[in-house]
């Protein structure tokens, strides 16, 4: 009866071995997706309930068939009205809020505010003052601790103009030393012109 005599492996061999055997194994395991969360909204919800989700999309689509509003008086009490809805309601105002308030939408808001601010300046006043009490309603809840920073100064710089300002203070360099009149400069350079005289006689 023949039998097989095998040689030991190596620990080269069975080094080989164990690497391609896992390599195997990653190559037929399922990849995962770079990143530590997802990128939706709903993966990064803090303490929301369902309750909370329908109460907040209820809100949101409360003004969904509004048309936009017919003259400046109008605009004027929509902005009330939607201040008013607010605190009854105990909502925070938003700008995207107040645009829907309006039946516009946020980028229409900020073309009355601005770009087309020369064609009614009646209607461009209302949305500042409506945005300056936005931005105080932030500003407060930021000072008690209410919103986290970061979200203040997101909102600021993206809805109320704010933005970092650093002063630099240019002083204009006179090649000439101080300030100096006409007739000094004139003295000036007649004593220039003497000195330099003087060294081409030497």
């Amino acid at each position: 009866m023949a039998t097989s005599t095998r040689k030991p492996r190596t620990a080269k061999q069975k080094s080989d071995i164990n690497a391609e055997s896992k390599a195997i194994q990653k190559a037929e395991s399922p990849k995962k997706k770079r990143g530590l969360k997802p990128a939706s909204i709903e993966a990064n919800l803090i303490n929301t309930s369902d309750d909370d989700l329908s109460r907040i999309i209820a809100q949101s689509c409360k003004y969904l068939d509004r048309k936009p509003p017919k003259d400046n008086e109008e605009l004027a009490e929509r902005v009330n009205e939607y201040f008013r809805e607010c605190t009854s309601e105990h909502q925070l105002p938003t700008v995207e809020g107040l645009a829907l308030a309006c039946g516009v939408t946020r980028q229409t808001v900020h073309e009355w505010e601005t770009v087309k601010a020369h064609i009614n300046p009646i209607r461009a006043d209302i949305i500042k003052k409506a945005k300056q009490i936005l931005a105080e309603i932030d500003a407060k809840l930021a000072s008690e601790g209410k919103i986290p920073q970061v979200v203040y100064i997101f909102r600021s710089k993206n809805f109320y103009g704010m933005r970092d300002q650093q002063e630099v203070v240019l002083t204009p360099n006179n090649p000439l030393g101080d300030e100096q009149n006409a007739e000094q400069l004139k003295q000036k350079y007649i004593d220039s012109t003497y000195t330099d005289k003087n060294e081409e006689d030497k």
